[in-house]
């Protein structure tokens, strides 16, 4: 079983999802159904993520119990803020910080928060390092396998 419940409140805690998007994401679930399940309904018609997270309450007990998860959340959400990165909608210092704050105050990453936030310093004190070769390097290193779990979970929310 996946843990559906997580994934979808991960890429919508992270923003990557907007309400639209989950919104649009359990009706395309509803049309599929003769049967509908309650939690589905409610995300439809969830206006905040507030909303959504007490649609998902039940189910996201459930999954802890019942689903290995070996992926923390917070490196899905550390994974869709780098796909937004990549998307031009956050910049590198935005990434760095939100990755910082994630991993420091949610579930816990398989990264420290200080290793986002010692990048971010590096980057405050000298700006001409987004144009060395190397530097970028790193950041596609360091965020390669949060990319990737993020990228997994977004293809099984697609699938679900």
């Amino acid at each position: 079983m996946v843990p559906i419940a997580h994934y979808l409140f991960a890429i919508s805690f992270s923003g990557y999802y907007k309400k639209k998007d989950w919104q649009n994401w359990a009706d395309q679930r509803i049309l599929k159904q003769t049967s509908v399940e309650d939690w589905l309904i409610n995300i439809s018609l969830a206006n905040s993520i507030d909303m959504l997270s007490d649609a998902l309450c039940d189910l996201l007990i459930s999954e802890r119990f019942e689903v290995k998860n070996d992926v923390p959340s917070s490196d899905a959400i550390i994974g869709y803020f780098y796909l937004m990165y990549l998307d031009g909608k956050l910049s590198l210092q935005d990434l760095l910080l939100k990755s910082g704050d994630e991993a420091d105050g949610g579930e816990g990453a398989s990264v420290e928060c200080e290793e986002f936030y010692a990048i971010s310093n590096a980057l405050e004190k000298d700006t001409l390092l987004m144009k060395d070769n190397d530097f970028r390097k790193k950041i596609s290193a360091l965020y390669e396998p949060f990319r990737k779990v993020a990228q997994l979970q977004k293809e099984e929310l697609g699938s679900y």
